[in-house]
């Protein structure tokens, strides 16, 4: 039974008039005398009669109010109690972030907690992916987005989601002519400048580990652990640089940069989701952790090729590098 239907029965015959409920409730006078219709024949009674003055309830419909308020009493307070519950949910969560993931996840992810917390203190802390890495160890952070985490024996790790990554690069700079969705093979680095992260990010090892099971080595021309800066590096043509689209996203929009994403083989970062072993995990941690896991799943959901994120595919902790 549809519980609409039966608020709009409940506000006609409290007001009397399908004109003054039809206003109150927002919708059309038709509208409204067609869900209440439609509930009369769902119970095969008549519920309302129409009289000089307005409507009225019918003795069958008396019955059926008399049944269904306590009913309707109860799930009013099941909601009530599930709102008490997530204000109770109170603490401080520091989470890390790289740039790359920032600027597509920290401002859904501050709206959510606040709208669906608000006793929880959210503390988002910037930062590449190895630094955050060892923050974590140190437990400095209750929670961190990692590009390939390290395996540690203090840290828990749960797959989040794959970017697909690409060749980033200037308009003018580009290997070849561009055009929606033109892929380059991965080989092609081998042939031009590139500006990578540090080797302690994990960003930088996948692209290591991958050329040398290609068969050649890299041609990094500069190391820059600043995203805004390795953005102006590309933009002026000194360099190429590898990123998952997310990361460049306002300068593609822009034509500012261009991307190519990689094929033979395909190159994809995985998105992790890290907790400290060391630090409690409290209810408010539980809670900023499955926002986290909710935004991410609606945004694979209704991605067009803008972020890349795509579902991550089994893994084994055995997979992953040991720590250094």
């Amino acid at each position: 039974m549809n519980l609409k239907r039966i608020e709009y029965l409940l506000q006609v015959a409290e007001l009397g008039s399908f004109s003054r409920a039809a206003a109150v409730l927002g919708i059309t006078q038709p509208s409204l005398g067609r869900q209440v219709q439609k509930l009369e024949e769902e119970c095969a009674v008549r519920l309302l009669y129409r009289h000089g003055r307005g409507v009225a309830l019918t003795p069958d419909g008396e019955k059926f109010i008399a049944r269904v308020q306590p009913l309707l009493s109860q799930l009013r307070q099941v909601a009530a109690d599930m709102r008490a519950s997530r204000e109770q949910v109170a603490g401080e969560v520091a989470v890390g972030m790289p740039p790359t993931t920032v600027s597509f996840l920290g401002q859904a992810l501050f709206h959510m907690v606040r709208q669906q917390f608000p006793g929880i203190r959210l503390n988002v802390v910037e930062g590449y992916s190895g630094h955050i890495h060892e923050w974590l160890q140190d437990a400095r952070l209750d929670l961190a987005v990692l590009h390939h985490a390290r395996r540690s024996h203090h840290i828990r790790l749960e797959p989040l989601a794959d970017i697909r990554l690409a060749l980033i690069c200037a308009p003018h700079a580009a290997p070849c002519e561009h055009q929606a969705h033109t892929e380059i093979d991965f080989e092609q680095l081998a042939r031009v400048p590139l500006l990578l992260s540090s080797r302690q990010h994990g960003l930088r090892r996948t692209l290591e580990q991958t050329a040398q099971q290609q068969g050649f080595r890299l041609n990094v021309a500069y190391e820059v652990d600043s995203l805004r800066i390795t953005k102006d590096i590309i933009a002026a043509g000194l360099a190429h640089t590898v990123l998952g689209p997310s990361a460049v996203r306002e300068e593609l929009q822009t034509e500012r940069l261009v991307a190519f994403p990689l094929r033979n083989p395909e190159i994809h970062t995985r998105l992790m989701l890290a907790s400290a072993s060391q630090r409690p995990y409290t209810e408010a941690t539980r809670q900023v952790a499955h926002c986290i896991k909710t935004i991410i799943e609606r945004l694979m959901e209704h991605d067009c090729g803008e972020i890349g994120l795509q579902r991550a595919s089994p893994f084994s902790l055995h997979e992953l590098p040991d720590n250094p």
